[in-house]
């Protein structure tokens, strides 16, 4: 009995000598980390160049073509990062990172299905639970110390490049339904309160437009100008509907006509201008203006309805 307890102290002697037992050291630990993350950094450093390479999406078709390219490149990173062998001792580590890379796989597919048939008001709906897949992504990203891997604002940047051309396209629809009704409208009135009835009926589709405008959501970088064109909407509904209240009056004087016909004309301008900046801001463009193209949903994922 004594010889076999001397016989299994060497032994476990010569295993605590070798490392046997005791795993890899601190500095081993931190050694295959670092090689894991600057591995992981190379994929996403390859996957951000192709898709920074291409481009923002300027409109529906645009997206769809880059949204399906940019999926392989992802899917390409993840596959590598995911098969690659977790560093000695850090696998508990490097787990939510990986775990976060097929969230986000599955939340890309999801996407790739909306951008197909051009429903925008279903991109609405996903783009939120898209950037939050990408904030999973970065903020597993972080903790990791990793440079490449959705460090650089991925969560906001990319939703919005995805919404630019949406909110084109649905800002083109809106127009259009609200330019068919602004053209029924009969322009020859022939009497006062004709006339106070039309710029009523104005009045009304200035406000239709900047309440539904309210509802869109613009890419961020176009929201001061989406907001400063509500404002021009809803200035100029007001011009509109003084008029049609000084046209209820017994009488309107020379002088007052004119400062109505300016502050119209100044009005009207502003709103011209506004417009303008907006369509600017934004980046991208509807893939056929005010084309409404076949699809059963409004702007702000409305159900169709006359405007």
């Amino acid at each position: 009995m004594t010889g076999w307890k001397a016989a299994a102290v060497v032994v476990l002697a010569a295993l605590a000598g070798c490392g046997g037992a005791s795993g890899p050291s601190a500095a081993e630990k931190r050694a295959a980390l670092a090689r894991w993350t600057q591995a992981a950094d190379r994929d996403c450093k390859k996957a951000n160049d192709a898709i920074a390479g291409r481009g923002f999406p300027v409109s529906l078709v645009d997206l769809d073509r880059l949204t399906v390219r940019a999926i392989s490149d992802v899917q390409a990173a993840s596959k590598a990062i995911r098969a690659r062998k977790p560093p000695a001792g850090s696998a508990e580590k490097v787990r939510p990172f990986v775990e976060s890379l097929e969230e986000l796989d599955a939340a890309l597919k999801r996407l790739s299905g909306a951008t197909e048939d051009f429903r925008t008001a279903r991109l609405d709906k996903l783009l939120p639970e898209f950037g939050g897949s990408l904030q999973h992504v970065e903020t597993a990203s972080k903790k990791l110390g990793l440079r490449e891997c959705a460090s650089h604002d991925e969560h906001i940047v990319i939703p919005d490049a995805v919404r630019a051309p949406v909110f084109a396209q649905q800002l083109a629809d809106l127009d259009s339904r609200l330019t068919k009704r602004t053209k029924r409208l009969d322009a020859s009135a022939s009497s006062p309160k004709e006339a106070a009835s039309t710029l009523r009926e104005l009045d009304d589709i200035a406000d239709t437009y900047a309440s539904r405008l309210e509802k869109l959501k613009p890419p961020f970088w176009a929201r001061r100008q989406s907001d400063d064109y509500v404002v021009a909407l809803r200035t100029l509904g007001s011009v509109f509907e003084r008029g049609a209240k000084e046209l209820g009056e017994p009488v309107i004087t020379p002088a007052e006509a004119s400062d109505y016909e300016t502050d119209l004309a100044r009005a009207s301008r502003t709103e011209r201008k506004a417009i303008k900046k907006l369509l600017k801001a934004i980046g991208a463009v509807p893939t056929l203006p005010g084309r409404g193209g076949g699809e059963d949903e409004a702007p702000g994922g409305e159900g169709e309805q006359a405007a």
